[in-house]
């Protein structure tokens, strides 16, 4: 009876070996499978789409890049992983996220303003929480960073102190694997087009001496897109408090404070919260 009891124990814990070998075989396969294969597995098994940011349009050898043609396979990979909305293709959700993504490709990566194809060159004005317009042009020229920054405090960002090439070096070191964004619900069709969105990153780089530990920063926000005729953004006012975002990359305050969009829907009741 001790003979075979020992033997049930042996087989037991050899199946659990196995298992354990398989799941570790499985978690290696994953892995070591390329981005593409990582972002194609997705495609198939989810149905995402990958966001189209005009980039096959901007195939000639000649084109003009502030430094390169950017490569958002990895931000593409983060998106599918960390997003919380599936908006369907076609919806207006998901004409607006791909709008802003290439709005944003050609803020950042377009050297030559007359390249831009989401904007309206003549018109468009940028704002932030109600403040001062500001031309399309000229805010391109500081970086996204400084402008939606310009007003916080200058011990948590000074945004005068910054160009645009050592703002975006600051926060690309700060997440090294990309920085996603994605809409999470519109409020309102064109021409007026109101909506809030979530922008997500792991904190695995470093921030003005700060080094991260992997944790999960989020950003949410409301935006009001105003678009012509010709779906072309002629104004753009943002609403955000980022205060928190920039206190938790200096280590001041824990990301886990930030979630479920508390910086822009404010405290939960006190009897109830949310799961964390």
């Amino acid at each position: 009876k001790k003979k075979k009891k020992k033997k049930k124990k042996k087989k037991k814990k050899k199946k659990k070996k196995e298992k354990t070998k398989k799941k570790a075989a499985k978690e290696k396969s994953r892995t070591e499978m390329s981005i593409d294969e990582q972002i194609a597995k997705f495609v198939k098994e989810y149905s995402y789409t990958i966001p189209d940011r005009g980039l096959q349009e901007a195939n000639d050898p000649n084109f003009a890049w502030r430094e390169r043609k950017p490569d958002y396979r990895k931000a593409d990979l983060l998106f599918f992983q960390g997003k919380s909305k599936n908006h369907l293709p076609g919806s207006l959700e998901f004409i607006v996220e791909n709008l802003v993504k290439k709005w944003e490709m050609e803020m950042t990566h377009f050297k030559d303003e007359k390249d831009w194809t989401t904007v309206n060159l003549e018109e468009c004005k940028v704002q932030v929480n109600g403040g001062e317009e500001v031309t399309q042009k000229d805010a391109a020229v500081v970086g996204t960073y400084n402008w939606i920054l310009k007003n916080v405090s200058k011990e948590i960002y000074d945004a005068q102190s910054h160009t645009f090439e050592s703002s975006h070096a600051l926060f690309r070191g700060a997440f090294l694997n990309g920085f996603p964004w994605e809409v999470l619900e519109v409020f309102s069709g064109p021409p007026k087009v109101a909506f809030t969105w979530r922008h997500w990153g792991t904190f695995n780089g470093e921030y003005n001496g700060q080094k991260g530990n992997g944790e999960v920063i989020e950003l949410y926000g409301f935006t009001v897109v105003t678009i012509d005729d010709n779906f072309k953004i002629t104004k753009l006012e943002i609403y955000i408090k980022p205060e928190g975002f920039l206190q938790a990359l200096k280590g001041k305050i824990s990301p886990s404070e930030l979630k479920h969009g508390t910086a822009i829907l404010g405290s939960c009741c006190p009897i109830y919260q949310p799961d964390k």
